[in-house]
């Protein structure tokens, strides 16, 4: 009977990871008015599938009509890029990126959508769009919700190449249209760019790690399933 309990709790954690909650300063923008772009907090998880980014701002969503939320993610493979797929004015400040995830919440937050885009080489040699929720409602590969103060965003890992007990490094930036600065940079606790006509530069990246649910499920077990909070 305790073999029987043991295995169901588990195959009950073994669909559960831990969630890395990374904090940002508040108002430390070139224009603190823009407080739907203000990012506050970005909660990361994952399971067997997907990975989930929660990025909680400082402003309401659903009380503005724009809003860009990206995601700049280096997985480690070779050939990144040091640009980002909407061509918007950001400096990864000497890292690169082999995925870019592009959201936006308009229409007071009912309009949420996104892409995925692949990028391979030094200054935008590739840019391939791998998904969007305006094809096929993203085929499960990209998908999300704007609501309240988050912008919740889901990636499918296949679709990353993030099947295993991996790692990878990310930024998250907030923008406005066209060839605009990041706004914010979850990088950064100071602001990023001086105005919307100067380029937006990345602190050092940030880390996750995801191990394989079911090295989640014994870390459960050892009461070590907590959430880690990092800067």
């Amino acid at each position: 009977m305790k073999t029987l309990c043991a295995a169901m709790i588990v195959a009950g954690l073994a669909s559960v990871a831990s969630a890395d909650i990374y904090t940002d300063s508040h108002n430390d923008l070139f224009d603190n008015g823009f407080a739907n772009l203000d990012i506050t907090q970005v909660e990361v998880t994952h399971d067997a599938t997907n990975i989930y980014f929660a990025i909680t701002l400082r402003g309401n969503i659903d009380d503005t009509t724009w809003g860009k939320y990206c995601i700049g993610i280096n997985t480690g493979a070779p050939g990144g890029d040091t640009t980002n797929g909407w061509g918007r004015n950001v400096s990864w400040n000497g890292q690169t990126i082999n995925y870019w995830v592009g959201t936006w919440a308009d229409d007071g937050g009912n309009g949420f959508g996104g892409e995925l885009r692949q990028m391979t080489g030094n200054n935008n040699g590739s840019n391939t769009l791998l998904a969007a929720t305006y094809i096929n409602g993203g085929d499960g590969i990209i998908g999300g919700t704007a609501t309240g103060f988050v912008q919740f965003i889901s990636v499918s890992r296949a679709s990353l190449g993030l099947t295993g007990n991996d790692a990878f490094t990310f930024d998250i930036l907030t923008t406005g249209n066209g060839a605009d600065p990041g706004v914010d940079h979850l990088s950064r606790s100071d602001p990023a760019t001086g105005g919307w006509g100067e380029t937006s530069v990345a602190g050092e990246f940030l880390r996750y790690q995801i191990p394989s649910p079911g090295a989640a499920a014994l870390l459960g077990l050892g009461g070590l399933l907590a959430a880690r909070r990092r800067r």
